[in-house]
């Protein structure tokens, strides 16, 4: 059985590689509160439409990579995300974890370490 966590975080993570921002949008509604912040060493967003915008910018810088979870972690509303940035070529190009929190279901926070 797939934990709910676990089915919101790996659609979140295809969403940083999904190059259709009209989609991605209509994608991240589903999953992640309207008032989220995402941070990571270079950026905050606040909101869908700042992170998606962070996203689309993202794709441009490394075109073609998508993340692979490696460990995934959850209790109480909070989890704990290792990953695998990996290039078009399945190369591991970098790595990271991540800390998300939930609520009623959605995403509300994302802090991204790499």
């Amino acid at each position: 059985m797939i934990d709910k966590h676990s089915e919101i975080w790996e659609t979140y993570t295809t969403c940083w590689s999904n190059s259709n921002e009209k989609a991605r949008k209509e994608i991240l509604t589903t999953i992640i509160d309207n008032d989220c912040v995402y941070t990571d060493p270079n950026m905050v967003a606040v909101g869908i439409d700042n992170l998606s915008h962070y996203m689309g910018q993202f794709q441009q810088g490394f075109v073609g990579v998508k993340f692979a979870t490696t460990n995934f972690t959850v209790h109480h509303d909070q989890s704990l995300t290792h990953w695998n940035m990996i290039n078009s070529e399945n190369e591991i190009v970098g790595n990271g974890v991540s800390f998300g929190m939930f609520k009623n279901g959605k995403l509300i926070k994302m802090t991204g370490f790499f």
